[in-house]
């Protein structure tokens, strides 16, 4: 199967942008002109929110900021459910402006408070630093959830690629330690394999070029991320190496058929199901790695983040009982 028209003219226009392949370049130099790879951004925001908000979250790895939307005004003493979100990038680009009208359209849509979170990025903080960050922010919303309106018994963890990563790692740091507890998550066509070059059918068919995210590169991309090849064999790097994923949160895996990470993800899901956690896998076809982020221009796109809002909106739910004697 062919990409589809929509999929391809963006694909042709990113090829053609002079920016891949990203190990041509400096990855720090590269961060202003991968803005080249990222849908347009509107003079005023699509999706408008009732409130946003920076704040900065510091650790021993250092200070980081996250961006809090609020899509509406909270009644009385209400409470919603929230989504912690992790940008992509490959671990070296990314950032809060890059993902904004993504997360909008997820607080929007799945209405819900939502949390973009500005993690450090490589060459310059190297693992497992974005994992540490990934971590304390979910530490923080729980911390901070009466301040913010949060109810801590309804979040959602969720990012794409390099996020996708993060999501599953703080989902199982989070199971390591005891919590806090997650709700629901959903990697968006997630990296889960960090050792060099591993030997996925999916790698072989579209990682030797031409669909926007290929092998060499993503070589180049672990080389700026891991210090030494054999972190690759950490689950907190490579998490499709989990001894199990028991007692983790139900899940949505969204992948894209012609990206050479579809087998992480159909694998994540599958071995989810095997160890008994509620998983729901959904294969977008004739697109490419990084489609969700360009909803706004792809139909495919624009499915998909109906799907993941649909799916966290039905996991926050609370039963009406329960409304009722609040």
């Amino acid at each position: 199967m062919e990409l589809d028209p929509q999929s391809r003219a963006v694909v042709d226009r990113l090829n053609a942008s002079g920016v891949l392949p990203f190990r041509n370049h400096d990855p720090v130099a590269l961060r202003e002109l991968s803005l080249k790879l990222r849908p347009p951004r509107p003079a005023e925001p699509t999706t408008p929110m009732a409130k946003v908000r920076e704040e900065t979250i510091t650790t021993p790895d250092g200070a980081f900021q996250v961006r809090i939307y609020w899509p509406r005004q909270l009644a009385e003493r209400e409470t919603m459910g929230a989504v912690i979100y992790f940008h992509g990038g490959g671990f070296f680009i990314g950032g809060l402006d890059e993902s904004d009208e993504s997360v909008r359209a997820i607080a929007a849509k799945a209405d819900v408070i939502a949390v973009s979170v500005d993690y450090h990025l490589s060459p310059e903080a190297r693992f497992p630093v974005a994992v540490n960050d990934a971590y304390a922010a979910l530490c923080w919303v729980v911390r901070n959830a009466a301040r913010l309106g949060v109810d801590p018994a309804r979040i959602v963890l969720s990012g794409d690629s390099a996020g996708g990563n993060l999501t599953l790692v703080t989902a199982l740091m989070a199971r390591e330690r005891g919590g806090p507890a997650i709700a629901f998550q959903a990697p968006i066509y997630p990296s889960l394999d960090m050792r060099p070059r591993p030997a996925y059918g999916s790698r072989r068919t579209w990682g030797a070029g031409g669909y926007i995210l290929d092998n060499d590169d993503i070589a180049w991309m672990l080389g700026n991320y891991l210090t030494d090849p054999a972190e690759g064999d950490d689950w907190r790097a490579s998490p499709i190496l989990a001894a199990s994923y028991a007692a983790l949160p139900p899940a949505l895996v969204i992948t894209a058929d012609h990206d050479p990470l579809c087998d992480e993800g159909k694998l994540y899901a599958d071995r989810l199901a095997a160890d008994g956690v509620a998983a729901e896998y959904a294969c977008f076809e004739a697109t490419f790695h990084g489609f969700v982020g360009y909803a706004a221009f792809l139909e495919v796109g624009a499915r998909a983040v109906d799907l993941l809002c649909d799916r966290i909106r039905r996991a926050l739910a609370v039963p009406e009982a329960a409304i009722a004697v609040a």
